[in-house]
């Protein structure tokens, strides 16, 4: 599966350097890749690649090449692999130095068929270039009688000379797409009974990467071919394999009774509760991919036994319980990066994962994310276009949205008569902070906690001791809350006269994290964003008998979807502040203009951070 996508995979680590003084780390001097696609879906791939290395940074990047591929389904064969030096000279690269090894997933995933041929290249300096000649025999389809393949070229890279052909056999009807190439469909096939295509790309210039850059799937020069007519098409070849794998066995049906009896769980609500929790807590994320394990679940039975799988088997053993106790379910296709968006030519290929629908409470639900509660979904799952394979349906998952995606702080603090601070604090996370709050907070127990705080009060330049009230973070029947109390060494100096920006110390501090994020000068590709909320209520305390001669302004702002306001109010020795911030979004897509907005909003937002308390 991943033989045909490899020459992108591992040539993405562009830094973020200004764009004056970027320059890509190689250059892809000619990629020629010939596809052969039989009736049965079946097909040959042939790929020719030529590199060239760029900075001294490519000779690190292109020193060792990778193809991934799965050994059940496909057989690669690398049948030529050399180094062209600056002069010329070719340099072979012995047998020896091109292996065939066990390939560890992004996942983790160590129990799996996939495969890597690794050509490691000799002699590599700046204006060396790298070659390879490779075969794949793709003998048995991921999914029965269905081809698909795609192409993303990187803006970050110049390619010079980019050929793409594809012949396939009549008999079998496969949709071409492409974005940016030249040419197409050929009037005259090279081969008997077949049906060919041939586009050519090349880019000549190159940028520096962004933070938070969607996908390439989502806006990059592509070609693309696949035998699915609809996503529905694409919904209906995992159901038919995967529906079979959530038998009910004896064991299945005796666990969903048991648990759903010892919690009382008397409506659906309920029951989803109590089963999905199950599940995310009890089976081990572990991604197995043997044979067509890519793409086909084990059975729930065996899940059961082993309490493991990956996200495929969390979706089949939750749908068993689930239909255990009566209540529909169905896996749910979806993207867990950066793409938003689906390819117009239906394809599996955007789909990296699988969550659960629940039709009769119109919930997704993912399980592989233990520390999500029911009807809250992990940041990579948010706003994301998916098929739900029961009945072939296109959907999106609910996108973040300020009343529901919020903070709330409360910091209560003391100026102590040696410029200290003695303080506490109290943090409630929902929505997309509450998973990541309760993952923090789960990562934190059973570590030194000195270490824990020492680190989070680094973060904003402040130094002393905290303590974190214990938490439950696998609770989900009460409401997520972390408390704290802190001390901070010295962070003015007294008697005064003298003036104080308003501390940290041991709380969220979301204000001042978005001040510290950087936009590019010059944004070219989309980003994701997000609808927030954040406030805080601060009370700082002075010493009785000083004197505070100057508060700071309150600011209020709204631009685009952006407002924020703060106050600041002296009643007695306390003063009293409460910062608002809240982006109220279309959509999780934004770009240049949502840039302009959020740079106004970060000039007014440092500004009042740096605001000062003066006192004598």
């Amino acid at each position: 599966m991943n033989f045909k996508n490899w020459v992108l995979a591992g040539l993405l680590c562009i830094g973020t350097a200004a764009l004056a003084q970027y320059k890509p780390s190689y250059t892809v001097v000619k990629s020629n890749s010939k596809y052969e696609v039989n009736r049965d879906a079946s097909y040959i791939q042939y790929l020719e690649e030529q590199t060239r290395v760029d900075t001294p940074q490519g000779v690190r990047m292109l020193g060792e090449r990778k193809l991934t591929y799965n050994s059940t389904l496909e057989d690669v064969e690398i049948l030529e692999a050399y180094t062209i030096q600056p002069d010329g000279t070719r340099i072979a690269v012995p047998l020896d130095k091109i292996r065939t090894q066990d390939e560890v997933e992004d996942d983790g995933a160590i129990y799996s068929d996939s495969k890597s041929k690794v050509i490691i290249y000799p002699k590599l300096e700046v204006g060396s270039q790298v070659y390879y000649r490779a075969k794949s025999v793709q003998h048995t389809p991921e999914f029965p009688g269905h081809f698909f393949m795609w192409h993303h070229y990187s803006p970050h890279a110049r390619y010079e000379s980019v050929t793409v052909e594809l012949t396939h056999d009549v008999g079998i009807e496969v949709g071409v797409s492409t974005k940016g190439m030249q040419g197409g469909k050929l009037d005259v096939s090279p081969l008997p009974n077949t049906v060919a295509y041939k586009l050519t790309f090349s880019q000549d210039k190159a940028y520096p990467g962004e933070e938070s850059r969607l996908d390439l799937s989502d806006f990059a020069p592509n070609f693309s071919a696949s035998t699915f007519k609809t996503y529905a098409d694409v919904g209906q070849a995992y159901q038919v394999r995967a529906k079979e794998k959530a038998k009910i066995t004896p064991a299945i049906q005796s666990l969903a009774n048991e648990l759903i009896q010892k919690a009382n769980a008397k409506t659906t609500l309920e029951k989803v509760k109590v089963l999905h929790h199950w599940v995310a807590q009890n089976i081990r994320y572990l991604g197995i991919y043997v044979g067509a394990g890519g793409f086909v679940p084990h059975d729930a039975q065996s899940i059961l036994d082993n309490r493991y799988g990956d996200c495929k088997d969390h979706v089949v053993i939750l749908e068993a319980l689930l239909a255990a106790v009566g209540i529909d379910s169905s896996p749910a296709l979806i993207n867990s990066g950066m793409a938003f968006l689906l390819p117009n030519l239906p394809t599996p290929g955007i789909f990296d994962h699988v969550i659960t629908y629940v039709p009769s409470l119109n919930v997704f639900l993912d399980s592989t994310s233990r520390f999500a509660p029911l009807g809250t979904l992990p940041n990579g799952d948010i706003d994301k276009p998916v098929v739900i394979t029961a009945t072939g349906a296109l959907s999106r998952t609910p996108k973040t949205h300020p009343s529901k995606d919020r903070t709330e702080a409360r910091i209560q603090m003391k100026l102590t008569t040696d410029g200290s601070i003695e303080g506490k604090s109290q943090a409630k996370m929902l929505g997309v902070f509450e998973v990541s709050s309760r993952n923090s907070q789960f990562n934190y127990q059973n570590k030194d906690q000195a270490n824990v705080v020492n680190n989070l009060l680094s973060r904003f330049q402040e130094t002393g001791w905290g303590e974190i009230e214990k938490t439950e973070p696998i609770n989900f029947d009460k409401a997520w809350q972390v408390n704290a109390v802190f001390e901070l060494d010295p962070v003015v100096n007294v008697p005064g006269p003298s003036a104080l920006a308003i501390p940290v110390g041991l709380a969220p501090g979301r204000m001042k994290h978005l001040a510290d994020v950087v936009l590019p000068k010059e944004r070219r590709y989309p980003t994701s964003c997000a609808s927030t909320q954040h406030e805080e209520w601060i009370e700082l305390a002075f010493p009785k008998g000083m004197k505070v001669t100057r508060v700071p302004k309150g600011v209020s702002f709204a631009s685009g979807p952006l407002t924020y306001q703060s106050t600041y109010n002296l009643k007695g020795q306390i003063l009293k502040i409460k910062r608002t911030y809240m982006s109220d979004r279309k959509q999780s897509i934004c770009d240049a203009e949502d840039d302009k907005w959020f740079a106004d909003f970060l000039q007014v937002l440092r500004r009042d951070l740096r605001q000062q308390v003066f006192f004598e």
